[in-house]
């Protein structure tokens, strides 16, 4: 298994998604500040059960870019952006780890509080799934969370993860997405937009 870096012997997983309102692009050293922002505050930690944020300075900061960032050939860590003119970042979404040709584990992040509930998250995801099954060089997705998490859970499931067993005494669990459930949760999706399913 390789870890936020390219995995040898693949292309990389996809480096820029667009859905109809996002952008998804690989982090660049000008996204530092809102990084910072959204580790550092723990109503956006807090969920996923980092509950005093993450505490970040500018040296930690410097750290993880030169880790995680600077040099690499592909990126496994990308910035959510309004597809606006400004490209405005909203969130985070990475990947966790690579197990291709059979899964990846990813994680998602609205880190502006005031977007919550506008279904950022779930577009952002879709189109990485779609995205990611599109290269055919991967069969499923992963993601894991806390139980309690209802709003991360209720995105997930939006999109057609399941939940594929539960850890850590009741707290955690990992959830699962197939490429041929993902496509036909779109099957269905479909099928009750033009009214053929209720």
């Amino acid at each position: 298994m390789t870890t936020n870096h390219c995995r040898p012997g693949y292309p990389p997983v996809p480096q820029v998604v667009q859905s109809e309102r996002l952008v998804i692009r690989p982090s660049a050293r000008g996204d530092a500040p809102y990084l910072k922002k959204w580790w550092n505050d723990p109503q956006v930690t807090g969920p996923g059960g980092n509950l005093a944020g993450m505490q970040y300075d500018d040296e930690d900061m410097e750290d993880w870019f030169q880790r995680y960032v600077d040099g690499r050939e592909c990126s496994a860590h990308f910035i959510i952006c309004l597809r606006e003119e400004d490209e405005r970042p909203i969130g985070e979404f990475y990947i966790a780890s690579d197990d291709r040709p059979g899964c990846v584990e990813c994680a998602l992040v609205i880190g502006e509080a005031d977007l919550w509930g506008s279904g950022y998250g779930s577009e952002a995801l879709d189109a990485y799934a779609e995205a990611l099954f599109a290269s055919g060089l991967c069969e499923a997705m992963r993601m894991a969370m806390r139980v309690d998490n209802v709003p991360a859970v209720r995105m997930a499931h939006k999109v057609g993860f399941a939940v594929e067993h539960v850890w850590a005494n009741g707290t955690f669990q990992t959830l699962f997405l197939s490429q041929a459930a993902f496509e036909l949760h779109r099957l269905r999706q479909a099928e009750v937009e033009a009214g053929l399913r209720h």
